[in-house]
């Protein structure tokens, strides 16, 4: 729960808003994945204010991220509902990140060094100790990790669209797949070829863990102007 405002005191820094916008915005991302809103949910303003204990102003901002990073969408005179994404936009997305991260690591594998590699490892295990039954938290760990390996390629633009289409991606798991057990993972085969320096088999590897929803979500099917 964020601190309660205190009534009287003086007005808070640019610098304070921010934080607390940030801090509405993890919040309201944690609670949404943790499933504690229906798909359909209409949010406002004055719920979020009353729920936080926060002024309008980083609400508001935190919202404004919050459609900024396709996780809301604004409706006039109503509020804020979860976006959408069509089975095609989704089946999209996860083809444009294998397209995008399996790029980047075969032509930015160079900038990854021994302390990522030893970092990327500790994750493998943080998700490994996860038990299968806890799928949300299983999958936030794997959206962490492709992150993570997305980040040492030193591209911002490229790995906040990235993030973008993983938000999308999460919010979708949450709300509609948070009974499945996510427990198809790659990770340990593909950094045992990326340590090896088999740039080729470890992208290949990365290929396949990105597509891997496409197989056990009934939902992500391929647009229907693309089928044959």
């Amino acid at each position: 729960m964020i601190k309660p405002k205190d009534q009287g005191v003086p007005k808070m820094s640019s610098n304070q808003e921010n934080s607390l916008k940030h801090q509405v915005y993890h919040a309201l991302f944690s609670d949404i994945i943790k499933g504690m809103y229906p798909f359909d949910y209409i949010f406002t303003e004055k719920f979020l204010i009353d729920k936080y204990k926060v002024s309008r102003a980083p609400v508001r901002e935190a919202l404004t991220m919050m459609t900024e990073n396709k996780i809301l969408v604004s409706i006039p005179r109503q509020g804020y509902k979860f976006m959408q994404p069509s089975e095609g936009k989704l089946f999209e997305i996860v083809k444009f990140r294998s397209a995008l991260e399996c790029s980047f690591l075969e032509n930015n594998h160079c900038y990854i060094k021994k302390a990522d590699i030893d970092t990327l490892w500790e994750l493998c295990d943080r998700y490994d100790a996860i038990p299968p039954s806890e799928s949300i938290t299983r999958w936030s760990t794997n959206c962490e990790f492709h992150l993570k390996l997305f980040t040492l390629y030193g591209n911002e633009y490229a790995r906040t669209v990235l993030e973008n289409a993983m938000n999308i991606q999460t919010i979708f798991y949450a709300l509609k797949m948070k009974s499945h057990i996510f427990t198809v993972d790659l990770h340990r085969a593909m950094m045992d070829y990326l340590e090896k320096g088999q740039i080729s088999t470890a992208s290949q590897l990365l290929k396949a863990d990105i597509e891997s929803i496409l197989c056990v979500s009934p939902w992500i099917t391929k647009p229907e102007s693309d089928r044959e």
